[in-house]
């Protein structure tokens, strides 16, 4: 990835640093190679900003992202994502980055970018109502990193017409029987207006959509803790918008960051004590749901599907 970048960099291509996780990010992605055909994008997590060599390039152009430390242009949504570019493009208010990101490449009124910025803030808002915005939303959720870079081509220059062609095409089938595993999974969870749900293992879906069905099934306060490896964790919060619940107050004491509605952190736990103990001292469930077992935690109950 870094030889990608010098490489650019030698040749005078612009570069961007876009989230990998959503379709907000990609749209931002595909937004910044259609204003640069000859662009490159590297797509990262927010704790991938954190990595040396990443705060060493002078990026072109940033989005959906903490800011990495030296950049000329970024545009972002996230309340606890502070700007710091030489030209900032920063609304905690705005619907999806991809807004932004728009502005700042000066796309506003071209129709593949009103597309791409559309498919963005249905999803940022969970509010799909377009059936290839939903399409992509698979799509995007269970595609490798090397099918997001073509995918974010082809989303540049056809914008959501791209759904029929490959890789965008198989990644959404792969996506759909991925999202009937999740249902299945929710259709097993008890429905409260707080749900604290543990998974000991990493399965392979989105917890992100699963949060997001939990909350269309009546939930208002979402915490998913999921363990990815010895002491590696990742936490998913999701608040439902007509709720006084805030995640960024459960992500950023973890070293997180997000929005009020939807927030999350990356957890290196210490040797001694389990990011799950904490987070059940600070949300105080009822009970623990667990995706797999847990009988050495009090007040859990394994989920069976």
């Amino acid at each position: 990835m870094l030889f990608r970048v010098l490489a650019a960099k030698a040749a005078g291509r612009p570069v961007a640093l876009c989230d990998a996780n959503d379709v907000d990010g990609i749209a931002s992605a595909a937004l910044f190679k259609r204003r640069y055909r000859n662009g490159v994008v590297v797509l990262a997590g927010p704790t991938d900003v954190k990595k040396l060599w990443v705060k060493l390039i002078r990026w072109d152009f940033v989005a959906d992202l903490p800011c990495p430390g030296r950049a000329r242009v970024r545009a972002d949504h996230h309340k606890t994502n502070k700007p710091c570019a030489e030209s900032e493009y920063y609304d905690p208010e705005a619907p999806a980055a991809a807004v932004l990101a728009a502005k700042a490449l000066a796309l506003e009124g071209d129709p593949i970018a009103e597309q791409l910025v559309e498919a963005a803030v249905q999803t940022d808002t969970t509010n799909v109502v377009d059936e290839r915005v939903r399409l992509l939303d698979l799509a995007v959720r269970y595609a490798t990193m090397g099918e997001k870079l073509k995918i974010i081509d082809l989303l540049a220059t056809k914008g959501l017409d791209a759904l029929g062609e490959e890789p965008l095409k198989s990644a959404a089938a792969r996506g759909v029987d991925r999202d009937e595993l999740v249902k299945k999974i929710v259709s097993a969870i008890p429905v409260g207006e707080r749900l604290f749900i543990y998974s000991p293992t990493k399965l392979h879906i989105s917890y992100r959509a699963l949060v997001i069905e939990l909350e269309k099934r009546g939930a208002k306060f979402v915490n998913v803790l999921v363990k990815r490896g010895w002491r590696t964790y990742r936490l998913y919060c999701g608040a439902h918008r007509d709720s006084p619940y805030d995640c960024t107050k459960v992500a950023q004491p973890l070293g997180g960051g997000g929005h009020k509605y939807a927030a999350g952190a990356t957890v290196k736990a210490p040797l001694f004590k389990s990011p799950l103990y904490t987070l059940v001292e600070m949300l105080k469930p009822e009970v623990v749901y667990s995706l797999g077992d847990c009988s050495q935690l009090p007040n859990c109950v394994e989920i069976k599907w």
